[in-house]
């Protein structure tokens, strides 16, 4: 998958920024802050992974899911049809998505564009890290 800067601080397609992401897990009924978005990965209750960490994720017309090395069996699989949001690092705006594209499809973007741009030439990290000096 290709990425481009459209300008901003954005990018086509649109990756998910740092912060908080809400959705309902698929074993519950109510919506829940699940996990956060940093600059080394995806951390939430019980789960770390860095971004080399996560294997995949899925998406179809029921849940989507990040699969994660070091949880074989314990995936992160979240209910599709109800509102999944993000709070970015920084704001107190809920949205329920970025540049027209659902959140959900926004976090496997930025798991993909992660793990594409993991060591740039100049020593930078994907959306993550600073340019090295």
């Amino acid at each position: 998958m290709e990425f481009r800067d459209i300008g901003n601080g954005r990018t086509f397609p649109p990756v998910a920024p740092n912060g908080r992401i809400y959705a309902v897990p698929v074993t519950q009924e109510n919506q829940v802050e699940i996990f956060c978005l940093t600059p080394e990965g995806v951390i939430g209750s019980g789960v770390k992974a860095n971004w080399a960490e996560i294997t995949g994720f899925y998406y179809d017309e029921e849940s989507w899911e990040i699969i994660l090395r070091n949880y074989i069996g314990r995936g992160m699989r979240f209910r599709r049809g109800v509102p999944c949001g993000i709070v970015e690092d920084g704001c107190e705006t809920f949205k329920t998505n970025i540049q027209g594209f659902a959140i959900p499809i926004c976090v496997m973007n930025r798991i993909a564009f992660e793990q594409k741009n993991c060591i740039r030439p100049d020593g930078g990290s994907g959306l993550s890290k600073q340019p090295a000096a």
